[in-house]
């Protein structure tokens, strides 16, 4: 039976803070609003509107906030990243044991695809889903639901992997299966309390986590 394992992108497949954090940072300095503390690892993750929100950007302002952090990140913020060490091997492993990739990422899906061309990730997915520009289907449940749709598994035959509770709240308002990645940038009790079914501490675990949720 084909089942098909959902990945997040910030935090699980590769370290995108440096570039996300720099990028927010630039937008703020251009709407002259004090930069992000040394707790900021909260900003990784969350769609950028509501991150902007939470930073104290009015709404009539958040388009502009976002346009200034897309105008560095599509330079060079999205090569201010890393991939997790042992990610392309656990993503190999996985495609050899029969499993369908996809990524379900808050990102626009253009800058998400130009992340996993640069890295040399795309081979390993059949899918890639991302927000749209305008900020729609930057919601972790409504993005699933509309990769279920288009894929066309059924949420029982399907796995989400991330390191923040929007993935964890997102696969689970689909009836999907979870695994929390402690690695990233939401904590172990995060996780926890969004209700993933199972955390790995190092990707080093990302194949055995999926055998033994979603078993071919």
């Amino acid at each position: 039976m084909r089942r098909v394992i959902f990945f997040d992108l910030d935090g699980t497949l590769t370290d995108a803070g440096p570039g996300i954090k720099a990028c927010i940072n630039y937008a703020l300095d251009k709407m002259n609003i004090e930069q992000l503390g040394m707790d900021s690892d909260w900003v990784v993750g969350p769609s950028l509107w509501g991150t902007f929100r939470k930073l104290g950007i009015s709404e009539e302002n958040l388009d502009q906030a976002v346009n200034f952090y897309r105008e560095r990140y599509n330079i060079k913020g999205y090569v201010e990243n890393s991939v997790y060490k042992g990610i392309p091997d656990q993503l190999a492993i996985l495609l050899e044991m029969g499993y369908v990739l996809g990524l379900a990422t808050s990102k626009p899906t253009v800058s998400a695809s130009a992340i996993l061309e640069y890295f040399e990730l795309t081979q390993y997915f059949s899918y890639e889903f991302g927000s749209n520009l305008d900020g729609s289907l930057s919601d972790k449940s409504t993005l699933l639901k509309h990769a279920l749709t288009v894929t066309g598994f059924e949420p029982n035959n399907a796995l989400m992997i991330g390191d923040r509770q929007y993935d964890i709240i997102g696969a689970k308002s689909n009836l999907i299966k979870s695994v929390g990645v402690s690695y990233g940038y939401g904590s172990k009790n995060e996780l926890k309390e969004a209700g993933a079914d199972l955390l790995i501490e190092k990707p080093a675990e990302l194949a055995k986590a999926v055998q033994k949720l979603l078993p071919i």
